[in-house]
């Protein structure tokens, strides 16, 4: 009988299924910046920082 014996662990694991999901994962989330850069239309968002207001002790 050629063939695995399936009651002893696996010995050779592959590498090909984690590689495949970082892929997966780099390419969804260049797919989704490059996307998000296209409905910009090129508008330059800019951050808004408020500041807190100065206050002042009187003893």
């Amino acid at each position: 009988m050629s063939g695995r014996h399936y009651h002893e662990p696996e010995h050779g694991a592959s590498a090909a299924f984690p590689v495949s999901i970082l892929l997966l994962t780099v390419c969804g989330i260049s797919a989704y910046l490059l996307v998000g850069g296209a409905l910009n239309s090129g508008e330059r968002v800019g951050s808004k920082v408020y500041l807190p207001a100065a206050q002042t002790q009187d003893r």
